[in-house]
């Protein structure tokens, strides 16, 4: 009783398909399973869920970086520095893009923007090269009805910092792996993002290709999510 559309064909031979209307997550895994068992030329089938960021601590001393060094709860940085400091490696940050900052420009690669969703993306157009982050706040409603407002995380500044900020620059902070290259790539926006264009976003940041998409000329050996 339902009707189903192609809406894109993503990567690896991917089928996006839109149903006429929202339905219960359960309903839909039903579904999967039912089209998975009648039709023997469906390889697999799965929900497109929306997913979210988790959520960050707002204590306010959070931005101490005393994790890198505290004996006994920290990660040791200062002894893993001597041996690497990332040289050479390229990480994708899979999540809301980047802000452009002085502590990072120098260790910012092109990324790329997977939303396809035009409402959470928030910069007035799909896909496209633009990897940063116009903020990922939401009004009331605007996700879906009765959906809550929030304010923008810019999620993926705060983890491409932790990574490789620029560091021994005297200036903000220092970044873990801090002479690594971040490669940003936007997969969520104010109403979070849909599973199919992250799978995408993973294929495309590991050097496959993606139907529409220029070629990554900077492929990730390390992906973050």
């Amino acid at each position: 009783g339902l009707s189903l559309k192609l809406l894109r064909v993503g990567a690896l031979d991917t089928h996006v398909m839109r149903l006429e209307s929202r339905r219960p997550h359960a309903e839909l895994q039903q579904l999967a399973r039912e089209i998975m068992a009648n039709d023997s030329t469906v390889e697999y089938a799965e929900p497109d869920r929306i997913l979210h960021i988790q959520a960050t601590p707002n204590d306010t001393q959070y931005g101490q970086q005393w994790h890198y060094f505290e004996a006994k709860g920290g990660i040791n940085l200062p002894a893993a520095w001597d041996l690497s400091t990332g040289t050479g490696v390229v990480v994708a940050v899979i999540a809301t893009g980047y802000r452009p900052h002085a502590d990072l420009a120098a260790n910012v690669l092109a990324g790329y923007d997977f939303i396809k969703d035009t409402t959470s993306a928030g910069d007035g157009n799909a896909r496209d090269s633009d990897a940063k982050d116009p903020g990922d706040y939401a009004t009331y409603g605007l996700c879906g009805l009765f959906s809550a407002s929030h304010n923008s995380s810019w999620h993926g500044t705060h983890v491409a910092g932790t990574i490789a900020a620029v560091s021994n620059n005297g200036s903000g902070v220092a970044g873990i792996a801090y002479k690594a290259k971040v490669l940003p790539v936007r997969v969520l926006g104010r109403c979070g993002g849909y599973t199919s264009d992250i799978a995408d976003a993973i294929v495309w940041a590991s050097g496959g290709a993606v139907s529409g998409v220029p070629t990554n000329s900077t492929p990730a050996r390390v992906i973050n999510m």
